[in-house]
């Protein structure tokens, strides 16, 4: 299923929403986003994935990119995950590098409690 891209600017934070599948061929397009993100620089952003129904290496290669731009420039990502995500984040054991929320609701208060600490 080709991945769809939906993009919610905010004042301190966006949120990334893509449904399908993020494989090598979906690549490209969500690095174009994943740069136009980081030009505008929020000091946060949430990507859900909870309607992603495959992911391969290089979606999660970009992931862990988009976390270490993040991470550099001390802003904070969330991803919002679903059993497909979990499992393969368990799998490549990559589950402990990322922070994860179960919903939409819960990633926004992790990036408040971050913004207040």
């Amino acid at each position: 299923m080709p991945l769809s891209i939906h993009i919610e600017p905010g004042d301190d934070h966006w949120v990334l929403t893509l449904a399908g599948d993020l494989d090598y061929s979906e690549c490209a397009s969500f690095r174009m986003t994943v740069d136009r993100v980081l030009k505008d620089a929020p000091r946060g952003a949430i990507v859900d994935l909870s309607g992603i129904d495959y992911m391969d290496s290089s979606g999660l290669g970009l992931l862990l990119s988009l976390s270490k731009e993040f991470g550099a420039s001390g802003g904070r990502l969330v991803l919002v995950t679903n059993d497909v995500v979990d499992n393969i984040l368990d799998l490549t054991r990559l589950a402990g590098i990322f922070s994860t929320a179960p919903d939409i609701d819960e990633a926004r208060q992790m990036l408040a409690d971050t913004a207040h600490a």
